[in-house]
């Protein structure tokens, strides 16, 4: 065991001793220097202090915008944090500091640091190509006095300057045939000083790490040696993106933590014909990045989870086991027919994702056990003909206070698999209405056999409606009619099966132009 470890802050070496293991990076800030104080004074889940962290994920260095309230020190160990203040200290003269220079912003000085943070990590981004998704990377910046306009136009114009640059170098690497890792990001074509720092950093290895007070930090590389730490440490915690922090449900700190960031086994992402085997300590971020163009539905909803600082560091697997009653994505996966893979010393065993949560808000873990994976079934032309589907429709649709950062009414998910135009099966899937997301079951087979039309759906609302029982507490009698407007909604979007594409039900795409790419020499 060691008590110590470095990592980079502000391209400089930061070395930590016998720090507590439960300590986060805000609270080792705050403390190591008057100007980061700030940073203990925000939230944690609502828009708190960001920082950028660089890391290798796989094979792929990518700097991530990071809560730092929710991100333990030891999970550092060999990673690169910038601060606003270090990047505007190490390049003035950066495409971002240049761009915020004399625009009028219009805020406080710590949401004024989180857009250069949050614009730092879009100009690297190797997938923020259109003006839409300019709202979910500034979805952290959680003011009332911000200048939207204003970071709008800014972001766009610093966005386009990196797609232009990201277009010349593939142009220049396609003689090679290496235009691909330009795409994804695989090669620096920036060749600036923190893109220099960040390609200098190696695959995450094992850590043993000792606080002061005896408590120990695991970061084990591979699966065998993460079930002999368990079985070591039986009452040791484990953590991944630590978005729920590691305490327990009492405020009391764990003995030892276990953590998955480096186990090989649940960072990889498998994908074949007919489906993606997504590890679990992979993020979500990185699940979207992954499957978001061929399921849509993903990237819709996962906007609604959190912020992009949470959902850089949020992990499925992790989500998975929080069995969170109104979490967005559970209905999601449970229309998309997901699996749920789990891992033990006995072996594993898997159970459709529909089955993994119990009635009284649990899961079905056993002791002992972890989720290892999570199955996606494909929808691609070939695995549904094989199966004799000719269409597959799915969205998904949730309802909340606000868009993001709060705890969403009602959520519902639905999937329908067509032979032409008869249902051959459903699933209608929410979370939000009971103490764990459900199924209606009955609406489901009733659908089953049916023509896909709205004498159809009509028949079933109120099957829909009196088998699915909904929370009285609060806002109750609302839930209850969300369940069927949502469905309703989802209907009236895919009314047609070969709709493949939702029908826009306003006209706000169209105005604010969000499919527009920032560089008009984008490949299509």
């Amino acid at each position: 065991m060691q008590s110590w470890f470095t990592f980079e802050l502000d391209g400089e070496t930061c070395r930590v001793e016998k720090e507590d293991i439960h300590r986060t990076l805000s609270d080792f800030l705050a403390a190591l220097d008057p100007g980061f104080s700030h940073f203990s004074d925000r939230s944690a889940w609502e828009g708190g202090g960001l920082v950028v962290m660089g890391d290798i994920e796989n094979d792929r260095h990518r700097f991530r915008i990071v809560d730092t309230a929710l991100l333990l020190l030891p999970m550092l160990a060999g990673r690169q944090i910038w601060t606003a203040e270090g990047i505007r200290n190490a390049e003035p003269e950066h495409p971002v500091n240049l761009a915020l220079r004399n625009e009028p912003i219009e805020c406080g000085q710590d949401r004024f640091d989180a857009v250069v943070t949050l614009m730092f990590e879009g100009y690297y981004r190797p997938d923020l190509r259109r003006q839409g998704q300019i709202n979910d990377q500034f979805d952290a910046v959680v003011t009332r006095t911000a200048n939207v306009p204003a970071i709008r136009r800014v972001a766009a114009q610093v966005f386009a300057s990196t797609e232009q640059l990201r277009h010349e170098a593939a142009q220049r690497a396609e003689r090679s045939g290496e235009e691909a890792t330009v795409w994804t990001g695989r090669k620096d074509i920036f060749g600036d000083r923190f893109t220099g720092d960040l390609f200098k950093i190696s695959d995450r290895s094992t850590l043993n790490y000792v606080d002061g007070s005896k408590r120990r930090f695991h970061r084990p590389a591979n699966v065998v040696e993460l079930l002999r730490l368990r079985r070591e440490y039986p009452k040791s915690r484990l953590v991944a993106g630590c978005t729920g922090l590691a305490r327990g449900d009492d405020g009391e700190e764990w003995p030892s933590l276990i953590s998955l960031e480096a186990v090989k086994e649940l960072n990889s992402f498998i994908t074949t014909e007919e489906e993606w085997e997504i590890g679990a300590a992979i993020s979500l971020t990185e699940v979207a990045e992954h499957i978001g163009r061929e399921c849509p539905s993903f990237n819709k909803i996962l906007r609604r989870f959190g912020s992009r600082a949470v959902r850089n560091r949020a992990t499925l697997g992790g989500y998975l086991a929080t069995a969170w009653s109104a979490g967005q994505l559970s209905p999601l996966l449970m229309a998309l027919n997901a699996r749920v893979i789990l891992l033990s010393d006995e072996g594993e065993r898997d159970a459709p994702v529909s089955r993994f949560f119990t009635g009284n808000g649990g899961t079905i873990l056993a002791p002992g056990e972890l989720i290892r994976s999570v199955v996606i079934p494909r929808s691609n032309e070939n695995v549904l003909g094989a199966r004799g589907v000719t269409s597959r429709l799915c969205d998904v649709y949730s309802v909340g206070p606000r868009r993001n950062l709060c705890r969403p009414y009602a959520t519902g998910a639905f999937g329908i698999e067509l032979r032409d135009s008869q249902v051959s099966k459903a699933w209608i899937a929410y979370s939000g209405i009971a103490e764990s997301p459900v199924r209606a079951r009955e609406a489901e087979d009733f659908l089953r056999g049916k023509t896909w039309n709205e004498k159809t759906v009509l028949e079933m609302l109120p099957i829909l409606n009196e088998s699915l029982e909904v929370e009285t507490s609060g806002d109750g009698d609302y839930r209850k009619q969300l369940v069927v407007t949502l469905f309703q909604k989802f209907f009236h979007q895919h009314p047609r099966p070969d709709s493949g594409r939702p029908v826009a039900l306003t006209a706000t795409g169209e105005f604010a132009k969000l499919d527009q790419p920032f560089f008009d020499a984008l490949p299509t």
